[in-house]
């Protein structure tokens, strides 16, 4: 029997009926995804996993361009960031893997992760293959207070299990005193990262009985300090987890309406067309450069600029210095009036000409590599 945290009981049960509902509709959503959408989804979600990354590990030091804010996921410089997309490839579940293979490819990336971090993600993985079922404190917090959804009660005991392990242990930070001429002074230091990071990215490993994808984020380092209550920790992770599942809920729409709105402008072009896989990339990761763009898909990179030049001109992406094609709210250029062509008499012979300007493509990408 819970005693002496009245407060942090009674907000364990509606914060169950949160998790409960959140995972629901992201479920619901899931089912009835198109191929396209989860795709892009997938390759969203990696984007998301890199920012709770940098949230968990540190922003580590990658140079003054990283100094204002940390750079979006193709746009960083941060060597953690090819360890990240090399080790989901290798271990995540197949979409997130296909995903981040893609991200690979598109990098260059080639740096791995050190043989004591890869020890983190090890551990991490080995707790979520082998939760205790009797459960810790938080787990034995949440069922004491509420009936909570499995999905909540394994990620509890998995919580359980790694704060016994210093590695993964967190602090509330200190102050420190500084003299200063006339008076001390006293200000609060960051405590150094635990190991939360590697729960996150091996959360991306496990697989769903629906087949939907993880969620990035779903632990917070909080959870891992040593001066909460269980309770207190309870109340964080289903918080926590209602918030990521909604989040991605709202990812998933945002999605679908990008990709009705890129198919609406991009009728015009022809089936042969790489416009519409481009779009897909960008929408997924809201920046993205001309030379990755052109290793992912495949083309040169003068096939890679027409690409970002159809999406400019369709409204759906702005271009800037330095090849960064970015995602754009902007209203498409052409309108109705510009008929898709392969439903008119000029089809077939606007897909002959394409298919010709493709090979001419994949012949300039053999003689520049």
């Amino acid at each position: 029997m819970i005693t002496g945290h009245s407060t942090d009981v009674m907000e364990i049960g509606p914060a169950t009926t949160a998790v409960a509902h959140a995972l629901g509709r992201y479920e619901g959503a899931w089912q009835f995804a198109g191929a396209d959408l989860r795709r892009a989804a997938a390759i969203s979600l990696i984007s998301r996993a890199w920012d709770v990354f940098l949230r968990d590990a540190g922003a580590g030091e990658v140079g003054p361009a990283h100094k204002a804010a940390p750079a979006q996921l193709l746009l960083s410089e941060d060597p953690r960031r090819d360890a990240m997309l090399l080790w989901l490839a290798d271990r995540a579940i197949p979409s997130i893997a296909d995903a981040a293979g893609w991200l690979v490819r598109a990098v260059g990336a080639t740096r791995r992760f050190r043989a004591d971090e890869g020890e983190l993600l090890a551990a991490a993985c080995d707790a979520l293959a082998n939760p205790h079922s009797s459960g810790g404190p938080i787990a034995r917090a949440i069922s004491g207070a509420a009936v909570a959804p499995a999905y909540a009660m394994t990620l509890a005991s998995v919580i359980d299990q790694l704060r016994l392990d210093p590695a993964f242990a967190e602090d509330g930070g200190s102050e420190a005193s500084v003299s200063l001429p006339g008076l001390p002074h006293r200000h609060f230091v960051a405590p150094d990262p635990g190991a939360a990071w590697a729960l996150n990215l091996a959360l991306l490993t496990a697989a769903s009985p629906l087949g939907r994808p993880p969620v990035a984020g779903l632990v917070s380092r909080a959870l891992f300090r040593s001066d909460l209550e269980p309770e207190e920790i309870a109340t964080a992770l289903l918080q926590g987890v209602s918030s990521a599942l909604a989040a991605s809920f709202q990812r998933l729409e945002q999605i679908h309406v990008d990709l009705d709105r890129g198919g609406r402008a991009l009728a015009h072009r022809s089936r042969n067309s790489k416009a519409r896989e481009a779009w897909l990339i960008v929408l997924s990761l809201n920046a993205v450069s001309r030379a990755q763009l052109a290793r992912g898909l495949g083309l040169s990179r003068a096939g890679a600029d027409i690409q970002a030049l159809a999406l400019a001109d369709a409204g759906l992406a702005t271009l800037a210095t330095g090849g960064k094609i970015a995602w754009s709210r902007g209203e498409a250029v052409r309108d109705t009036a510009h008929a898709s062509l392969d439903r008119g008499p000029l089809g077939d012979a606007v897909s002959d000409l394409d298919a010709s300007l493709a090979e001419i493509d994949r012949l300039l990408a053999r003689t520049t590599r």
